[in-house]
């Protein structure tokens, strides 16, 4: 493949991946590594490590290099089949003191490319190092600058604390992963339990561990300017609830009513009094009643119109008659209507009513 070519074909390539092509790659583009190499001899490429090159105007950097050690790790695929695929993505994720530093916590010296990988392997490159361990789906997220897996910052700092360092280098992991919301503390409870010796807390002292990592997550708290907003926010909810709870109240009752209407009655000596004490005695018969004449009505107050008895002052007294959801419109009752409200007379012997009616 001439020179003009291959540089297409590389460049195609690489610009689908961080500027980095691997030596299978280019190969399945019909580049073998002689045409990489007079690629590179011309400063069309640059080689960053043993089987990885970066076109021209890449910049390095430390996290170039990680990639370009992730992408050898599997140099056939390109990088968007592996992180497009969470089981291919999971294969070798960033971890430990790289992971850290991609994180930005922390202050520990760089000592290679950490890497968690499924499969036991070995590296040739003396600055590629490899755990094993299964990592779980909330273990590793694609980095958002990167765009590598890496370990989230509380499986790294959980690693690194199983790696033995320092508490001192530990809480400072802590405390900038607090710092950038880069980790919750429930997540780090989680992610460090069995790990409290790390931070010189007895082996299980849950408490300990809880009120350590506690200084770095304090209690929200809420300044007054903060409160006042939320309190404006809602303040129309408030007053749609309010509106909706009076809505709903209940309407007079039936009870209420009566009462009312004794309130504007004028009545005898003793009939409060009497009436009680004949209710508890259980003697209905006897109870007292009110004279029909000389009663008043409290306003908006209906009763019916009385029509002459035998004996009006034994007559019931009237009954206000309310629909079932006490919306009604009140009206005169009708001698049906107080047939209703009175279901249970009793009859003398003449056919004649009773002195009085039983209470319902």
């Amino acid at each position: 493949m001439r020179g003009a070519e291959a540089a297409e074909v590389v460049g195609d390539l690489a610009s689908r991946q961080w500027g980095l092509v691997t030596t299978a790659q280019a190969a399945t583009g019909g580049v073998d590594l002689q045409s990489l190499r007079r690629l590179a001899a011309r400063g069309v490429l640059t080689r960053v490590r043993h089987g990885v090159y970066a076109t021209t105007g890449t910049s390095p950097s430390a996290v170039l290099e990680v990639r370009a050690h992730w992408l050898a790790l599997r140099p056939e695929l390109m990088a968007a089949e592996r992180t497009g695929d969470p089981y291919l993505a999971a294969e070798a994720v960033v971890s430990h003191t790289t992971a850290a530093e991609m994180w930005g916590i922390g202050d520990l010296w760089p000592d290679g490319a950490h890497f968690t990988v499924r499969s036991r392997r070995r590296s040739r490159q003396p600055d590629v190092r490899f755990h094993r361990a299964d990592l779980g789906d909330d273990d590793w997220v694609l980095h958002p600058v990167s765009g590598l897996p890496v370990t989230t910052a509380a499986r790294t700092i959980a690693d690194l604390a199983d790696a033995g360092h320092e508490p001192g280098y530990l809480l400072d992991l802590v405390a900038d992963a607090a710092g950038a919301s880069l980790a919750e503390k429930r997540e780090l409870l989680e992610a460090l339990t069995g790990k409290e010796g790390a931070f010189d807390l007895p082996a299980g002292d849950a408490v300990g561990l809880e009120d350590v990592l506690g200084e770095y997550f304090p209690a929200p708290e809420l300044d007054g300017r903060m409160r006042a907003a939320i309190d404006e926010a809602v303040r129309p909810l408030r007053e749609q609830i309010d509106t909706l709870m009076r809505s709903l109240a209940p309407r007079v009752t039936v009870g209420e009513d009566v009462a009312k209407m004794m309130a504007g009655t004028a009545l005898p000596p003793g009939f409060t009094a009497a009436l009680q004490e004949k209710i508890a005695a259980g003697m209905w018969e006897n109870v007292p009643v009110l004279p029909v004449t000389g009663t008043t009505v409290p306003p908006g107050g209906v009763t019916s119109t009385g029509t002459t008895a035998e004996n009006p002052a034994h007559k019931s007294p009237p009954v206000r008659r309310h629909d079932d959801d006490n919306t009604g419109n009140d009206g005169d009752e009708s001698p049906e209507d107080e047939k209703d409200a009175h279901p249970d007379h009793r009859g003398s012997q003449g056919g004649g009513e009773s002195p009085g009616c039983k209470a319902q």
